[in-house]
């Protein structure tokens, strides 16, 4: 997926003087602040540890599509400042990230992971961890652990929020866009020798990080195989 650097700046707030409030995080914060499920992953970080047996499957967690995606319409539709033309163009950009986003969960036989609140959540935290940290992976097995703790903490926490299908995918999609776009801002000012660039997106990781999950990336202690979020 190339990334264009306008379309990057309209969404991120990063176009220089005179740039426009920024769309998409006003509509990430009223998605994830008025949901609240942050709450349900900081009783998860407080209460269990990350070696601890799970026991959930990841159906806890999964959501029955409800047709196309709705969220590249509605943060380009509020993307003012771009006439019709730029618009659409700017929706199909977000669109087509959300459908690699799950081509990727194919050619790697991750099928579960579709339509899936904790492996939506668990790429945002890969990608603002790795972008956060310069280029540091997580492992396989770090990976697979992070998101064992993800679906159980929405395991025990969706109930309460009483979600319908439609909110769940919508949740799914703004973390997926989320992930993507910091992860395409960081690649993009790392390959271009653009610091500010690289500088924005880890601030933007570690916004995305706290707001929508309550987690402080500088307090998340890694091993061999978990992730500790303090």
């Amino acid at each position: 997926m190339v990334f264009t650097l306008a379309a990057l700046c309209v969404l991120l707030g990063s176009a220089g003087a005179g740039a426009q409030p920024n769309p998409y995080r006003q509509y990430s914060s009223h998605v994830f602040v008025n949901v609240n499920l942050r709450q349900a992953f900081l009783k998860q970080w407080g209460a269990v540890s990350p070696r601890a047996p799970v026991g959930y499957s990841l159906s806890a967690s999964s959501f029955r599509t409800v047709g196309d995606f709705t969220v590249p319409k509605r943060v380009a539709a509020s993307v003012q400042s771009l006439d019709s033309v730029r618009r659409q163009e700017l929706e199909g950009a977000l669109h087509k990230l959300i459908k690699k986003y799950e081509q990727v969960l194919d050619q790697n036989d991750e099928h579960e992971l579709k339509n899936n609140l904790a492996g939506a959540f668990n790429f945002l935290f890969a990608q603002a961890w790795y972008v956060f940290k310069d280029g540091q992976e997580l492992s396989a097995a770090q990976r697979r652990n992070m998101l064992d703790q993800l679906n159980t903490a929405l395991a025990v926490g969706l109930p309460e929020q009483r979600l319908s299908d439609v909110e769940k995918q919508d949740l799914y999609e703004a973390a997926v866009l989320s992930g993507s776009i910091i992860l395409g801002l960081y690649n993009e000012g790392r390959d271009l020798g653009r610091q500010e660039q690289t500088k924005a997106a880890r601030e933007l990781a570690r916004e995305l990080l706290m707001q929508m999950m309550g987690i402080t990336l500088e307090k998340v202690r890694l091993t061999d195989d978990t992730v500790r979020v303090n």
